[in-house]
């Protein structure tokens, strides 16, 4: 975010200085008069400026363009069921004649567990490919386990050690625990059961199943398998900043 900034700030300078330096140097010329010394100083310096920013500008383009992925499929988990045995109950002893044999009986019950899907996983497993959709409208977000493409503005984001790092420019977020705030910054967001709240501003939306949704219920969000906690906490970040 701040070297965005200081993009921006190097591209306004360079207007002005450009803009007001020519200004300033037709209008002493066409007067007969002698060139300022601070609109030449000016001029050059926003056309350097603007020339800095277009090599910029035509860097960064080529290592987007080198770094675009091929689309990947969508590989939809399959649902499976899980096996318990019960352990066996005991041996019953039973006498059969005057020598007192035992005889074992023994049962074995087969227990059904349905997998329970839930919208995160506390463990640091990466899910396969998931989109973040906004209902009504279509997929903003592509989680490629640990790499976030947002399909607004074409930004790579990579989770690495607890970082949110936006490819190409560096950190962005911090993960601790339950709670992601700026790298360099104050926290932001926190989970709490199905909730996420914002760290100083209490209760902001709900997690049912994949959805997440706004705490006025204007916006709702879909992913299309379940999420990590990383993974969860970076998505929210980049869809509520």
């Amino acid at each position: 975010m701040r070297k965005q900034y200081l993009v921006w700030s190097i591209v306004v300078f360079g207007l002005i200085g450009t803009g007001y330096g020519a200004t300033a140097l037709i209008y002493n010329s066409r007067h007969g008069k002698e060139l300022p010394v601070a609109g030449l100083v000016l001029l050059i310096l926003g056309v350097i400026a603007l020339i800095l920013i277009s090599i910029l500008g035509v860097i960064d383009f080529l290592h987007k363009l080198k770094n675009t992925p091929e689309p990947v499929e969508t590989v939809q988990e399959p649902e499976d069921e899980e096996e318990v045995e019960e352990t066996p109950k005991e041996e019953k002893s039973t006498v059969l004649d005057e020598k007192t044999s035992q005889k074992p009986a023994q049962e074995e019950k087969v227990v059904r567990l349905e997998r329970t899907r839930v919208s995160y996983d506390s463990s640091s497993r990466f899910a396969s490919t998931v989109y973040v959709k906004q209902v009504g409208y279509g997929p903003l977000l592509r989680v490629d386990g640990n790499r976030i493409y947002d399909m607004r503005n074409g930004a790579y984001y990579r989770i690495e050690n607890n970082y949110v790092k936006q490819e190409g420019y560096g950190p962005l977020y911090e993960i601790r625990g339950n709670q992601i705030k700026n790298a360099f910054g104050g926290y932001l967001f926190e989970l709490s059961g199905s909730n996420i709240n914002k760290v100083y501003g209490g209760f902001y939306a709900s997690i049912s199943g994949n959805y997440i949704t706004l705490y006025d219920l204007s916006i709702k969000y879909e992913m299309t398998d379940s999420l990590s906690k990383s993974q969860l906490l970076a998505v929210i970040a980049l869809l509520f900043q």
